[in-house]
């Protein structure tokens, strides 16, 4: 298991401060050596700027995503693995979209 946090600070002109933090923890078991699974959660955040009348408008769409899959390795050169992906963005028209990814790994 692993995880790391990230943050960010910008000055944007006519805007003023605006941060970002975001991270992700991951895990991965070993049912055999060349079975696995892994998952891993990854969010982002976002600050908030002031409008023309006072109030708060974030500044970025607040974002979390799931993925999960196995992976299976034939040789200690070769993988095959699968991933689904499930992320959720705040305020956005259409807040939940779906990712299905299929990888062949070679290594030299």
């Amino acid at each position: 298991m692993w995880a790391e946090a990230y943050e960010a600070r910008f000055s944007v002109p006519g805007v003023g401060q605006v941060s970002t933090t975001a991270g992700y923890v991951e895990a991965k078991y070993k049912f055999t050596p060349r079975f696995s699974f892994a998952v891993r959660w990854n969010e982002q955040r976002f600050s908030s700027v002031r409008d023309t009348d006072g109030g708060l408008l974030p500044w970025g769409r607040d974002t979390w995503r799931v993925d999960v899959g196995p992976a299976f390795r034939f040789t200690p050169h070769t993988e095959f693995k699968v991933q689904y992906s499930l992320q959720h963005e705040d305020n956005s028209p259409q807040p939940y979209t779906h990712l299905l990814a299929i990888q062949s790994v070679a290594r030299f």
